[in-house]
């Protein structure tokens, strides 16, 4: 789940910082290593130099602190068949990231923390499980943020 260094390199600050946080957040399951070693290794070697390291960091620690209510977030917009658990590993990832941004970072618009994450789907997956995660994530940004919600 890399992005070559070239591709990195033109990624702006928070776009780096969020595909980053899903990376880290997919080495996270992968790994025994802790989040914080993760973190450290993310920014003494993987994360670009323009990454926005602070959004960086709040959003890889803030998903590993907060993944039950995250997850039971996602389990309530998944259709009854479906769990979490079942979800592919990078988009569950791509989920729990954009659920924690929509959850915590209420000054930045939920449209944009959205269409980010849409964006970071649509680069690891086809039109089908970008959809997905857009109607997830879509559903989930109306529950969190009713005041933001579209009549």
């Amino acid at each position: 789940m890399d992005m070559d260094e070239q591709a990195l390199a033109k990624l702006k600050p928070k776009q780096a910082a969020r595909l980053a946080a899903v990376q880290a957040q997919f080495q996270s399951e992968q790994d025994v290593a802790s989040i914080e070693m993760i973190i450290s290794q993310f920014v003494d070697h993987r994360l670009p130099e323009s990454a926005d390291t602070d959004l960086f960091e709040q959003v890889a620690k803030g998903v590993a602190a907060s993944m039950p209510l995250i997850d039971q977030n996602i389990a309530g917009a998944l259709n009854e068949k479906w769990t979490v658990d079942r979800l592919d590993p990078t988009l569950r990832a791509i989920l729990r990231c954009g659920i924690f941004e929509l959850m915590q970072n209420r000054d930045y618009p939920a449209g944009a923390i959205l269409q980010a994450y849409v964006d970071v789907a649509a680069a690891f997956f086809g039109d089908r499980e970008t959809a997905f995660a857009n109607g997830v994530l879509d559903r989930l940004a109306r529950d969190l943020r009713p005041q933001n919600a579209k009549s």
